[in-house]
Formats: C-alpha cells, sequence, structure tokens
C-alpha cells in the first residue's frame, strides 16, 4: 500500500482537476466503514504521536528549533482525506 500526501499523486486522479479529486476523495471516504476508519485513525496516531513525544522530551535550543519546525510543517496543506484514505485502485 502507498501513502500519497497529495491527491495529483494519486496515478488515477491526475486527469482530473482539483476539485474534481477532492469529490471523489470524498465520495471514497464516505464508503469506508466504521471499522476501517477507525483502524486507519489509530494508524494516524501511531505514527504522530513518537515524534510530539520526542519534541515533548527536548531542552533548550533543540526545543526551539523543533517548536520552529512543527509550525513550519504546520503550513504546509494537507487534506484530512489524503490522511485516512487508504489508496487502492477502488478509490
Amino acid at each position: 500500500m502507498t501513502i500519497y500526501f497529495s491527491s495529483n499523486k494519486i496515478p488515477a486522479l491526475q486527469a482530473f482537476s482539483l476539485h474534481q479529486r477532492q469529490a471523489i476523495l470524498t465520495l471514497a471516504q464516505a464508503k469506508l466503514s466504521a471499522p476501517e476508519k477507525f483502524v486507519l485513525n489509530i494508524i494516524k496516531l501511531a505514527l504522530l504521536i513518537p515524534p510530539f513525544l520526542f519534541i515533548a522530551n527536548l531542552q533548550g535550543l533543540a526545543l526551539a528549533a523543533s517548536v520552529v519546525i512543527v509550525l513550519t510543517a504546520y503550513f504546509i496543506p494537507v487534506s484530512y482525506t489524503h490522511l485516512t484514505l487508504p489508496t487502492t485502485p477502488y478509490v
């Protein structure tokens, strides 16, 4: 399974405009069952918790540098659907 962080990187969606890709991903997300959404959210948590625990244990200049990096990354747009949808041929 490949994880895409941008919808224009998904080969099957490259021919569509941004608005069309978002509509397609919204429809695909609506088709996920509750257990699938739960598992994907657990995977997201497993990926996000370790870096934040690492940052929480930093002190001094390392802490300041990591805060700058996190704030910079915050402004890079990533859609919720890009983080939660599996990329299969059925999407």
